[in-house]
């Protein structure tokens, strides 16, 4: 079979009245030097991009190298192009930010699938340009270098991957007549070495450099001319075409070469760049300042709500007075009991920090050395943990201790105001105070005073308060709905929810008594879980405000990404056509918007905590309790660099799905 073989090829461009190309057949044995001549509009550029696969005929046959290009996909197509096939151009198609070194290597980089040692391919690069004498000039841009000079740098690239395919379009239609006479010489060069070489011309004279010419006119073959020469012919090169495909293998060789080849791109229009980067800036540094400030609002804030012990709960359990007789299953309800009902409670509830009974005797008044106080006293009947739980601090001597609860000790810490009433002349440590409740006697030994507070009740006076064992209150009281505990205060640990602490409690209670007792928990709860959903909205919705003018700078960055595809359509059609999957081309502008998100969202970080540094440091300047400190939120952090990652991926997906559909043809000859 016959190195090229296209039988009865019809190609038509969309929206076309006529077809390019009509019923053409022709064959090319391996290691010819063929020329296709014909005037302006005949179809033989279209024929050359239909053999170097970027294109499909819309009905017939064409083989190269024993390969059906019409049923390659775009990915085998691609992989065909790279290890088959050698594109030499009119229009030369040297990118104008890289060298004449670095645009030779760009011939063999393709497909990026395949992993590629740099260092192998910028040798391979010397030697090519040293072979057309272009070494001295290797850091040259190509605006620096003359036409035929360019067009020998081109050539010198479709040899990267020693192709046995050379396809040369007008490769001297640019050319003066000594450079067309010098590239001329190089192709007949390669064909002596055994390259297959298919030359494009419609210029007569070039033509006849060839050994044989398919003249074509209207899309047809209109004749055949072999023209016989006595020079010895090389061997055709031997090697097999490859349309086998792989997955990406990412290297630090390839990751730098992307990340250079994004530099590079960016560095092109530094000043479009650099205010596209701004509204990623902007954007990062809203996100990462508005969480972490209003991180750090809501920490502050329920700080301040927990130091007046909102982090706490009552309790309260009541026998059901309504309930029938007849209605009484399994255990009934009458009152707490610590041993059975409330000590077990911090082993089942593991959210619970620290629980109280709480005892609070009725009609009560205070006596010492003949002062009395009876107006808004009350005696309270508590455990150790009740000043830790209320956050009242003990300004002289101790708490109440478990050694008291304990052994029923006669002892009472008391409230500032009682302190200040009844021992005004004289340490009231150690001093016997006399407590009178319905018209029942008990005394017990002043063992510590309570600091001033508040309270956020009206009816309650703090500061007028006798705090007893309970136990010890149990014992001497005479009332008995007094010594019943009714109420429970619990402090939760920090992070867990009160409302659904008070929610289990009453279920597991209702499902240990039944209906035999009523049992709810303090509105401070639910209010203080309500404060909590509020700062975490508000929190949210700072963050949304943020994340919006983020969103902005990436639509900035894909409007960006799209001007800048628009102009670089002959770039993306070159690169396809040396090679370049989807897959690579996707890799190559994701990365641009990578970087260019990484770059503008580093400086949005660090511009974001001298933000939220500075409103802090302003903070403390109009809030006398609030004090300067250096935050750090990871998780504001973490979302700010997620954010960074996600912008950049959404807003180059678009131009990468748009640079995947180009077709190769069409881009190259886009002006």
């Amino acid at each position: 079979m016959s190195y090229i073989s296209a039988q009865n090829l019809v190609f038509s461009y969309p929206g076309a009245d006529q077809p390019v190309l009509r019923e053409l057949s022709f064959s090319i044995e391996e290691g010819s030097f063929v020329a296709i001549q014909g005037p302006s509009g005949s179809g033989k550029s279209t024929l050359l991009y239909l053999l170097g696969a970027m294109n499909r005929v819309q009905s017939g046959d064409l083989f190269v190298a024993g390969k059906n290009l019409n049923q390659l996909t775009r990915t085998e197509a691609a992989f065909f192009r790279a290890s088959e096939i050698g594109f030499v151009f009119q229009q030369f198609h040297l990118l104008p930010k890289l060298t004449l070194l670095e645009n030779v290597e760009l011939g063999g980089l393709y497909p990026l699938e395949i992993a590629k040692d740099r260092s192998v391919l910028k040798a391979r690069a010397e030697e090519l340009l040293g072979k057309f004498g272009l070494s001295e000039k290797k850091d040259e841009l190509p605006s620096k270098v003359s036409g035929g000079q360019q067009q020998r740098v081109a050539i010198a690239r479709s040899l990267m991957q020693k192709p046995r395919l050379i396809l040369a379009d007008e490769p001297t239609g640019n050319l003066d007549s000594v450079n067309s006479q010098l590239v001329l010489q190089e192709l007949k060069h390669l064909h002596s070495e055994g390259h297959t070489v298919v030359l494009i011309t419609h210029d007569g004279e070039v033509a006849k450099q060839a050994d044989r010419i398919l003249h074509i006119r209207d899309g047809r073959l209109e004749s055949e001319e072999v023209l016989q020469y006595t020079k010895n012919k090389a061997a055709p090169l031997h090697k097999d075409s490859d349309t086998k495909t792989q997955d990406m293998v990412w290297s630090k060789d390839l990751l730098r070469y992307l990340a250079q080849n994004a530099w590079t791109q960016l560095s092109a229009n530094k000043v479009r760049a650099l205010l596209t980067m701004l509204g990623v800036t902007i954007g990062v540094g809203a996100v990462l300042s508005m969480m972490t400030l209003g991180g750090f609002a809501k920490e502050k804030i329920l700080a301040g709500y927990a130091e007046m012990g909102v982090n706490t709960f009552e309790f309260n359990g009541y026998p059901n007075w309504d309930m029938k007789a007849k209605d009484v299953k399994g255990a009934v309800f009458d009152f707490f009991k610590w041993e059975t009902d409330l000590l077990p409670l911090k082993n089942i509830f593991p959210e619970i920090q620290r629980i109280s009974p709480v005892l609070t005797g009725r009609n009560v008044s205070v006596v010492f050395a003949g002062k009395t106080i009876d107006n808004d006293v009350r005696i309270l009947g508590v455990n150790e943990d009740t000043f830790s739980i209320a956050k009242r601090k003990i300004i002289v001597g101790n708490p109440v201790n478990a050694y008291h609860v304990k052994n029923r000790s006669p002892v009472c810490v008391i409230g500032y105001d009682v302190a200040e009433r009844l021992f005004s002349n004289v340490q009231p440590l150690g001093q016997i105070l006399f407590l009178s409740e319905d018209n029942q006697e008990m005394s017990c030994k002043v063992v510590g005073v309570a600091a001033r507070t508040s309270s956020r009740n009206e009816w309650r006076k703090p500061n007028l308060e006798v705090y007893l064992p309970f136990t010890y209150f149990q014992a001497k009281s005479k009332n008995w709905w007094s010594a019943q505990i009714r109420e429970v205060l619990i402090e939760i640990k920090d992070g867990a929810s009160m409302e659904n602490m008070g929610k289990g409690l009453r279920a597991f209670f209702q499902k240990k008594y039944g209906n035999s007792g009523r049992f709810r928990a303090d509105s401070d709860a639910v209010l203080i879980e309500q404060m909590n959903r509020f700062l975490n909205i508000f929190s949210g919705f700072l963050a949304a405000i943020a994340l919006v003018s983020l969103c902005v700078g990436g639509v900035g960055i894909a409007n960006m990404m799209l001007v800048s595809l628009n102009e670089r359509v002959r770039e993306i059609g070159l690169r396809k056509a040396l090679g370049a999957t989807d897959q690579s081309l996707r890799s190559l502008i994701l990365m641009e918007s990578l970087l260019i998100c990484f770059l503008a969202g580093l400086v949005g970080v660090v511009l974001g905590v001298i933000a939220y540094q500075l409103i802090l440091f302003a903070a403390t300047k109009f809030v006398s309790k609030l004090e300067f400190e250096w935050i750090f939120n990871p998780w504001a952090f973490l979302i700010s660099f997620g954010s960074i990652v996600a912008v950049g991926i959404l807003s180059g997906l678009i131009p990468a799905l748009r640079a995947e559909k180009m077709a190769p043809m069409q881009a190259l000859r886009t002006e």
